[in-house]
């Protein structure tokens, strides 16, 4: 008969392959949260074979026009388009070069798909980029600035600012909780600068969201309720505005 020791063993070793052979798709500290299904990085999410293809194609007529920002961590740069592309005009939207055509890029294109905000995705040739085609994304261009660049709120009172902050934190997540709810995308990454505003006077009349990238976009639940989403969203910003 096997001993205790042997059988504990072997409990713990069969628990260690499963954990290697299905890694966790949600990050540890989500768990708690039954509606994040995955990362939009994992197969769950880019479960039809055309989500693989969405780099597939060679895009032409394609000007660049303004850097908008350097390379970062999750891309190569972001740039305005020159001239028209589609029938939009370049400067109302944003191309960003990504580092590969891996899961990680696959998600965000088609998340932006999913949020009706993806214009083109593939693979670009342009030597003042780089020698070799790269893969990019085509997304339109949101409306609004950071609430900390604009002139109103620097120009304010500390309590105005607070205020203002206040209202920008509640839009916020209000979108982040109708986007959920309605194309069962959840944007996590939720630092000032990915929430564009709109002012009147001192006034948060409205926000866009950007960046669906990883790793803080995911896949929720069709049965996910808007209230659940939206305090969810709040409290994650409460917690840390509290330990900064």
């Amino acid at each position: 008969m096997p001993s205790l020791r042997y059988i504990v063993f072997v409990l713990a070793s069969s628990l260690l392959l499963i954990a290697h052979a299905a890694p966790l798709v949600v990050p540890r500290g989500l768990l708690g949260t039954t509606w994040i299904e995955a990362s939009i990085s994992s197969d769950v999410f880019l479960n039809d074979p055309k989500d693989k293809e969405l780099f597939s194609t060679t895009l032409t007529g394609v000007k660049l026009g303004q850097r908008l920002t350097p390379r970062g961590k999750y891309n190569a740069g972001l740039y305005l388009l020159s001239g028209t592309y589609k029938g939009h005009p370049g400067s109302s939207l944003v191309l960003k070069i990504m580092k590969s055509t891996d899961n990680a890029a696959l998600g965000e294109a088609k998340a932006l798909r999913e949020i009706g905000d993806l214009v083109a995705s593939g693979m670009l040739s342009d030597k003042l980029v780089s020698r070799q085609p790269v893969p990019v994304i085509i997304m339109l261009k949101k409306p609004g600035d950071v609430l900390s660049t604009t002139k109103a709120y620097k120009e304010a009172n500390v309590a105005i600012k607070e205020q203002m902050r206040t209202q920008t934190n509640k839009l916020k997540c209000e979108k982040v909780a109708s986007l959920a709810v309605t194309k069962h995308i959840l944007h996590l990454d939720n630092h000032e600068g990915n929430g564009l505003v709109t002012l009147s006077g001192t006034t948060v009349a409205s926000l866009e969201l950007i960046d669906f990238g990883v790793p803080d976009t995911f896949l929720v639940g069709k049965s996910v309720k808007e209230v659940d989403v939206l305090n969810f969203c709040l409290q994650r910003l409460k917690s840390k505005a509290q330990s900064a």
